[in-house]
């Protein structure tokens, strides 16, 4: 199976070098692509060191932009699958094997990383968040779902070559997995180790928590 890696990144730096350092154990520098999504730091040396693919935008756009705009690219490549990893070191790239057995052995159409919601390995206000809008998500595609907002992923090439993207910023997380179960596609998950850094985070409490309540009200 021909997998790549699509690998959304914004001023992260010295933690996507480790992030790349590991993916390039497991797949091939022509079939990586970071997406610089405006970093105002030396991310861009980090991927250029790597001799991965760089995708950039001149402005921070958000994740949503920036995943389209790595699949696109990823997708004229003749892939079997894509993979969905953070470029902030959250998501440990060994654990790509462990996602392509899921795979291999299920037939499924996609596999989603699902964390630990416990305390000391997640912050108390993200795993009630997490909780929540995982059960919100659950109800909407009448499906039992753990994690709904792990990053983590990994998708047949065919499912994204259908699926169309409209958000642009976190939301894109929860779009993304109801319209994978919207397209009849068959879905696993796969466990992941939960990583947190103690340093701020990118997501915006209030204005993405009302984006996330629009897409489920439109989902709707």
């Amino acid at each position: 199976m021909r997998v790549g890696v699509v690998i959304p990144s914004y001023n992260v730096g010295e933690r996507l070098r480790n992030v790349l350092s590991k993916t390039l154990g497991h797949v091939p520098k022509d079939r990586i692509f970071v997406v610089d999504d405006g970093s105002t730091d030396h991310t861009a040396e980090v991927v250029r060191q790597a001799g991965v693919n760089r995708l950039s935008h001149s402005h921070n756009r958000g994740k949503g932009a920036a995943l389209r705009t790595g699949f696109r690219e990823a997708l004229d490549s003749n892939l079997d699958a894509v993979f969905v990893i953070d470029g902030d070191g959250q998501h440990d790239p060994d654990r790509i094997p462990a996602f392509l057995r899921v795979m291999r052995e299920t037939g499924c159409d996609a596999v989603f990383g699902v964390r630990q919601f416990c305390l000391g390995k997640m912050p108390a206000d993200r795993i009630v968040s997490n909780t929540l809008s995982s059960l919100i998500a659950s109800a909407v595609v009448r499906l039992k779902l753990r994690d709904s907002q792990c990053g983590y992923r990994l998708f047949r090439a065919d499912v994204l070559r259908r699926m169309e993207i409209a958000s642009d910023k976190f939301e894109v997380e929860t779009e993304m997995l109801i319209k994978t179960v919207q397209m009849g596609c068959r879905i696993q998950t796969c466990p992941v180790p939960t990583v947190y850094f103690g340093r701020g985070s990118h997501i915006h409490r209030l204005t993405d928590t009302f984006r996330f309540c629009r897409l489920i009200l439109r989902s709707l």
